[in-house]
């Protein structure tokens, strides 16, 4: 372990309290966040455990917080829609806790159970029920060190409505009844905020850390951001961030009093440890600490334990495939947010395919979104862990009627974005079209990241269906997953779809049992079969 952890120095002077009493003894607070389901991964669960034990002796005042994203992004994840996340997370005493948009991936009802069975709870100063102008969970909690009382308020990112599942946040008539204070201004969500903050000084608070899931500078609405947020409010020492994944021991800012605070964010996957140290002179320092030497028994023991309760699940053999069935490439950079590859046919096909088995009958064509798809399946054997790998995600699978139109419209959407990459983009089976690029996206979109028009000037055309000219005025069966057809998922929203078909299957059993029909998955799954043609 680095020295400066056993002498307790710290390489970056951050801000001085300017309201309330000093501690008597140095106060620690190790923060984590967007681990993902990295249980093992890079500094890992059991080495976050050695790290907290370590800096236990350093003073008595010590707490561990978490800014999101925990729950969801490995199979230890999917496979227990975060269940044993939140049993690892208790064995460790998490202090606090708030939720990241990926909490919300296994739908509202799993969500409250995160909330109970995680023992220190979710804390959010913006998360509303609108049915009942509400806070869904306390704004704030107070932590008494010695004379030194502190305040981590709870913040959640907006973008929750846009990057996790839409239908999790509205009741069945598809309206919303939660909301995040999220304008298009930034005002709602500070005023939430600048409230928490001001109810916890009058409680008493000496110091207030905003724990929030909002990020920095990468791909984050500007007035949800933790910079933005910063300068629009007052009374907050310090920001443990998440939601953006950058590494940020400490960006400096000037708050609405012109005071400075301090924004801190550890990265992903424990490849970093936060820590924040808030000295007997009220100073405030942080730093981010990348190498843990020992690894905590009793954590490495839990986690070897839960991994032997689903491990002959994941064991199972599907097939095997002579070449790598690809999502991104050998850099790491996605192909399959504005490329098709033979990993997005194989998908689309055996959705396309457990249709034949439905009480409606096969579909005419089957769409997923490329978000969905999370990871390569590599050549060799092929597990069942490998699907869970790629499709992680528990989204069930249905089928819909819908207009000619609607699938022209909703092609249009996938494609806005291109050449840049989207997680809208939809891949097909059933179905080929053609896009022109270098024409401008004719697709409006509102606030919430939805389709509400398009204009003139289309970018997708030549869209045939099964051998014919799609025709748009007739309707299709569709199969896809709930998450695109029937949650708004990427801005999709299907308006004149009927149900035809309710979710009859997980998309990764779907997939798996396609799968397993070949001893070896055949080669034209070695490329892209041009059901999408690109005009540069």
């Amino acid at each position: 372990m680095k020295k400066f952890l056993i002498t307790a120095f710290f390489v970056i002077l951050s801000c001085v309290n300017c309201y309330g009493a000093n501690p008597d003894q140095d106060i620690f607070i190790i923060y984590t966040n967007d681990v993902h389901c990295s249980v093992n991964e890079n500094i890992g669960y059991a080495g976050l455990q050695s790290f907290k034990k370590q800096i236990q002796k350093l003073s008595p005042y010590v707490a561990l917080v978490d800014a999101g994203d925990w729950s969801q992004g490995e199979i230890i994840g999917a496979i227990s829609q975060g269940r044993y996340i939140v049993e690892i997370m208790n064995a460790l005493n998490y202090d606090v806790a708030v939720p990241g948009n990926h909490e919300f991936d296994y739908g509202w009802s799993q969500f409250l159970n995160f909330s109970e069975k995680l023992k220190c709870g979710f804390i959010s100063c913006n998360l509303k029920d609108l049915t009942t102008d509400e806070l869904v969970f306390k704004p704030y909690k107070i932590f008494n060190y010695g004379n030194i009382k502190i305040a981590f308020v709870g913040i959640c990112t907006p973008e929750s409505l846009l990057k996790s599942t839409p239908s999790t946040f509205m009741n069945r008539e598809g309206k919303y009844i939660y909301d995040f204070c999220g304008d298009d201004t930034g005002n709602k969500l500070c005023a939430s905020i600048q409230k928490a903050v001001d109810d916890a000084k009058k409680d008493g608070a000496d110091f207030v850390i905003a724990v929030c899931h909002l990020g920095e500078k990468e791909k984050v609405i500007e007035v949800w951001s933790a910079p933005f947020i910063a300068a629009h409010t007052k009374g907050i020492d310090a920001f443990i961030d998440g939601h953006s994944r950058e590494e940020v021991q400490a960006m400096k800012i000037k708050n609405a009093d012109g005071k400075e605070t301090i924004i801190t964010q550890t990265g992903a996957r424990l490849n970093n440890i936060g820590l924040m140290k808030i000295t007997t002179d009220g100073e405030i320092k942080t730093e981010l600490i990348d190498h843990v030497d020992e690894r905590d028994e009793e954590i490495t023991a839990l986690i070897e334990n839960i991994k032997e309760r689903y491990q002959s699940i994941l064991d199972e053999k599907l097939s095997f495939a002579d070449f790598t069935l690809r999502a991104v490439d050998d850099q790491g950079k996605w192909l399959i947010r504005n490329n098709e590859t033979g990993l997005c046919d194989l998908i689309t096909d055996a959705i396309l395919d457990s249709t034949s088995d439905t009480m409606t009958g096969k579909a005419d064509i089957a769409l997923f979104n490329a978000g969905g798809i999370r990871a390569n399946i590599e050549s060799g054997e092929i597990l069942y862990s490998d699907v869970l790998n790629v499709l992680p995600f528990n989204n069930t699978v249905c089928i819909i009627e819908a207009s000619g139109q609607t699938i022209l419209d909703e092609l249009e959407m996938g494609v806005r974005l291109m050449p840049n990459n989207s997680g809208g983009l939809l891949h097909v089976a059933g179905l080929t079209y053609m896009v022109d690029i270098n024409i401008p996206s004719p697709v409006k979109i509102d606030n919430k990241n939805r389709l509400y028009d398009i204009s003139e000037g289309r970018r997708v055309f030549n869209v045939v269906i099964n051998g014919k000219e799609i025709d748009p005025k007739r309707y299709y069966k569709i199969a896809s997953t709930s998450y695109t057809l029937r949650s708004g998922g990427d801005g999709h929203l299907f308006t004149d779809a009927v149900l035809i078909e309710p979710e009859y299957s997980v998309a990764a059993d779907v997939l798996a049992h396609y799968i397993k029909k070949f001893t070896l998955v055949p080669e034209i799954y070695d490329r892209s079969q041009e059901r999408m043609k690109v005009i540069k």
